[in-house]
């Protein structure tokens, strides 16, 4: 047990003035205490925060909870019940409000609060924020806030228990080392265990606290949409919503917007007297000019130019005020048939933003940590979208099974220019749909499309991840009572969730699930009865058993919104969890805890052994190499595969493919994962590929199973350009082509794709060069394309990054030597630049180059080099002394015939 509480500090609220309009005292500090049930473990703690946090920093928790088996020894924390205590006086001006509030912006999950021993409220959702009265409670001094939060995993056993209709899954599979019946709590849903993290169902005030007291009104959420009205103005449209106590008189609102060149305002009366439920709402518009403001574009299309606006609510009494930033840019989800003559062909699923048709280049990103007190880190987002925008992303899929992100998430997406698909927090389970579940999902979805509305980032709602190919696929055994399950789906929802969309917000379209075949599902009550079809919306896809350098299985459709494979995150990072004897053999008893994906080692076996050559004697360094190679080529495969097919339209419909978006950016802990960025922030060779193929403008050689050789041209540029496509033979023998093509001047033609080239490989390269031997195996194994676009003839100026046809698996390969690569010259220009000069006895192939500093990354890695020299850059957030840079070189090692 701690030391008890003794002579800890007394939270103070004191008016800044006597006359402010409302009066806001933060009670969230390091001033809270804690306990647990039985009050055997007392201590200080912190809001906002978590009780792991506080154990941590408390000393109780003696270690990391990340580190080796802790997710399960831990287990104990959430299995207790904690109570939450902050003391706090109030100034002599008290009597100067007649309405106080303690607001809550998010309490992790169940609870019961009370002020000065009188229950005030309770809560049962983590999404929602709570606001309970307080006037007949609060005093001047020594006000006790006492907040007592249930354990979830008890809560959620005692709601399935008690429920007549058992709702599946009861339980995540036993690999993932979690917890049952988190469908049955509005909370996390990956904190119960998922396949990238551990089970560590949280606790805590996870979000800020505070008193807040008003005369009468209060100002309290804003939403704004701008119409395009013609080519000359926009329409801003403008809603407020204040919080009000009997009629409001005398009120006015006024909208004002600071624009590249004017400030452009309108006032009217508001409210006409009338509050219902505690609730007033008003409506404004404003005409801008076009020529006052900059439209707003995703990344690659344009800047993101944002202004303030700001609305004040006057009343008799006060003046109250809130700002936002907005964007001015349409936004459409087009879904038209692909042929009217013939419905059999379906229906096109894309984005179109300002009229123009973006192809959606990114990812899909869960909570930037496993533990809700840490996932709100400005500095962690901002990095991990930076991140992104680096490598060419303009959309990122907010999964459902985690939270809705922080206002900092948000706002940074506007200001990088990346969409945001918002999936609501529902995601790989069936839902109860009984009144009091729908009731709290009703505020849930409510406060957060008004928190969120304005945000010119958002382009996208949806309702859930993956349920309804989960109720038609039986995937948890819903068949025998497949009524009931529908029913229950539809209510939540469609006659839920899109009700209040659709109420909420006009300005965007709401997809009820993920995958699905949007309006098609629709036609058919929602729940399709091949929600993967290859015709409509979206597709999910994961296929481990297959080689997955190999196209032949991906699937044809409108819009690739999830799709990957797994990799080691950095040795460096997995040493930061594990103990040394953890990291000796492949795959430890450690290792293989980390493993939430069933027979998850054993796939990623099959595919490294199936592309490349293994040591005879692997480490655990050697697969995180291994590993991260098969991801980064596997993606790179399958991204050029969706965005060459964005024109390409088969007989029955199949095609015009027009988003690519990877599972997953980043992670929770230290394991196995999909991610392209790893717990530590080191990037993967998956990102560092993904500068590559997300490209504006690439170029993609393959050899079909028709030994056909296709070359495809991706153009996102809004302009056409002519450039020269040039394919340079090499054998694995030397980095001096065999031969070379160069094309004719070609038309890229702007946001599309083209064929360039189909001929027969074998044909065409006995055409070119002689010297890859004389039969077809000989010149799969033992010779390679590099290929680049240039803007000229002079073959000066590069279009494209390098791509690659490598027509064997690496394995297979003849007369490839293991070069020797030692850095010829390093040196400094910049504090936070460092400058590596490569020499290479030969072709290296994915040339990692490894170092401890994470502050940064290289502008290319897991590259192939073909010149004999090469420079690398290496930038850092920070100023980085040489003398502390510690470079390895790692490439690829073959024992070549």
């Amino acid at each position: 047990m701690l030391s008890p509480f003794r002579s800890l500090p007394v939270a103070l609220c004191f008016f800044a003035s006597a006359t402010a309009a409302v009066f806001q005292c933060p009670l969230g500090s390091s001033d809270w205490r804690f306990s647990n049930g039985n009050t055997s473990i007392m201590g200080t703690a912190r809001v906002p925060g978590g009780v792991f946090a506080d154990l941590r920093a408390n000393g109780v928790l003696k270690e990391d909870p990340l580190r080796r088996y802790n997710d399960v020894a831990y287990r104990w924390v959430s299995e207790d019940d904690w109570t939450y205590t902050v003391t706090f006086d109030v100034d002599s001006n008290l009597e100067l409000f007649n309405k106080k509030f303690i607001i809550f912006d998010g309490i992790d999950t169940i609870s019961e609060i009370y002020l000065n021993k009188k229950l005030i409220g309770s809560t049962n959702n983590m999404f929602v924020k709570y606001t309970f009265s307080v006037e007949q409670y609060l005093e001047k001094e020594k006000n006790v806030l006492e907040v007592i939060i249930k354990s979830s995993i008890r809560m959620a056993n005692i709601y399935f228990n008690n429920s007549s209709n058992k709702i599946p899954p009861f339980c995540v599979p036993k690999e993932y080392n979690g917890e049952c019946h988190v469908n049955y709590v509005r909370k996390m849903q990956s904190s119960f265990g998922w396949d990238w993290g551990p089970a560590f169902p949280s606790i805590g005030i996870w979000k800020s606290v505070r008193l807040v007291m008003f005369q009468n009104n209060l100002l309290e959420s804003i939403k704004t949409y701008t119409i395009r009205v013609n080519a000359s103005h926009w329409l801003l449209k403008t809603d407020i919503y204040v919080k009000c106590f009997g009629s409001i008189t005398d009120a006015k609102v006024k909208l004002i917007l600071n624009t590249e060149h004017n400030i452009l305002s309108n006032e009217q009366d508001c409210c006409n007297g009338i509050c219902v439920q505690n609730e007033t709402h008003a409506a404004i518009e404003l005409y801008v000019p076009s020529a006052d403001v900059n439209t707003w574009w995703p990344n690659g299309y344009g800047e993101q130019p944002l202004y303030n606006l700001s609305i004040e609510f006057n009343t008799i009494n006060n003046i109250q005020s809130k700002n936002i930033c907005i964007g001015f840019r349409t936004v459409e989800l087009i879904q038209e048939p692909i042929d009217e003559k013939y419905p059999n062909m379906g229906l096109s699923f894309y984005f179109k933003i300002n009229g123009v048709a973006i192809f959606s280049k990114g990812s899909n990103y869960i909570p930037a940590n496993i533990f809700p007190e840490k996932m709100n880190n400005k500095d962690v987002i901002n990095y991990l979208l930076t991140s992104a925008k680096k490598v060419h992303m303009n959309t990122i899929r907010i999964w459902g099974g985690g939270v809705y992100e922080s206002d900092d998430f948000y706002k940074i997406c506007d200001k990088l220019g990346i969409m945001i698909w918002q999936d609501m927090m529902f995601a790989c389970n069936m839902y109860p749909a009984n009144e009091q579940f729908l009731e709290t999902v009703r505020i849930e979805i409510k406060q957060q499309i008004r928190r969120l509305q304005h945000h010119p980032s958002i382009v996208l709602w949806a309702g859930n991840n993956e349920n309804e190919a989960a109720l038609r696929g039986n995937w948890y055994g819903t068949r025998n009572n497949f009524s009931f399950f529908a029913s229950d789906y539809i209510a939540l929802y469609v006659n839920t969730i899109k009700k209040i969309v659709s109420e909420e917000d006009k300005s965007r379209y709401y997809l009820v699930s993920s995958p699905t075949n949007g309006l098609k599902s629709e036609e058919e009550n929602y729940i399709a009865e091949n929600p993967y079809s290859g015709l409509y919306g979206d597709v999910h896809y994961y296929n481990y058993e297959v080689n997955s350098w190999s196209s032949i299985f991906f699937p044809w459709t409108r819009f690739a919104s999830e799709y990957g494979l797994q990799s080691l995150p950095a040795y460096q990072t997995l040493q930061n969890a594990l103990d040394e004897n953890d990291l000796i053999n492949f795959p430890s008893p450690a290792l293989i805890h980390r493993q939430h994906l069933p027979l998850g080692y054993g796939f990623m076996l099959y595919q490294i052994e199936s592309n490349l050559p293994v040591p005879l004697k692997p480490t655990v360094s050697d697969y995180v190499y291994l590993s991260q190679i098969v991801q980064a080529r596997a993606m790179r495969i399958q991204t050029e595969w969706y965005r060459k097919h964005r024109n390409t339209l088969l007989k029955d419909g199949r095609g015009l493919t027009m988003g690519a978006l990877y599972w997953q950016l980043n992670d929770v802990w230290q394991a196995p994962t999909w991610s392209s960025i790893d717990y530590d922030q080191r990037w993967k060779m998956l990102h560092y590929s993904a500068i590559d193929f997300f490209s504006p403008i690439i170029v993609v050689p393959e050899l079909e199973i028709s030994n056909n050789l296709t070359i495809y041209l991706v153009s996102d540029m809004l302009v056409d350009s002519e450039v020269i496509c040039k394919i340079e033979i090499y054998s694995w023998e030397s980095n001096i082509p065999l031969a070379t093509y160069i094309s004719d001047t070609i038309l890229l033609k702007k946001n599309g794709a083209q064929l360039i080239m189909n001929k027969n490989y074998f044909n065409w390269l006995k055409s070119m060069t002689d010297k890859c031997g004389l039969n077809i195996t000989q010149q799969i194994q033992s010779c390679f394309l590099h290929t680049k676009l240039y803007y000229n003839n002079l073959n000066t100026t590069e279009a494209s990054p390098s791509n690659y046809l490598f027509p064997s698996s690496l394995n297979k390969i003849i007369g490839y030597k293991s070069p020797n690569i030692l850095v010829s010259k390093i040196w400094q220009e910049d504090e936070k630049e460092i400058n590596i000069k490569l020499e290479s006895t030969g072709i290296a192939l994915f040339v990692w180059l490894n170092i401890n500093h994470i502050d940064g990354s290289f502008n290319e890695n897991g590259f192939i080099m073909l010149n004999k020299t090469k420079i690398v850059k290496y930038t850092s957030n920070k100023d980085i002394s040489l003398k502390l840079f510690n470079l390895e070189i790692v490439h690829l090692r073959t024992n070549s015939k």
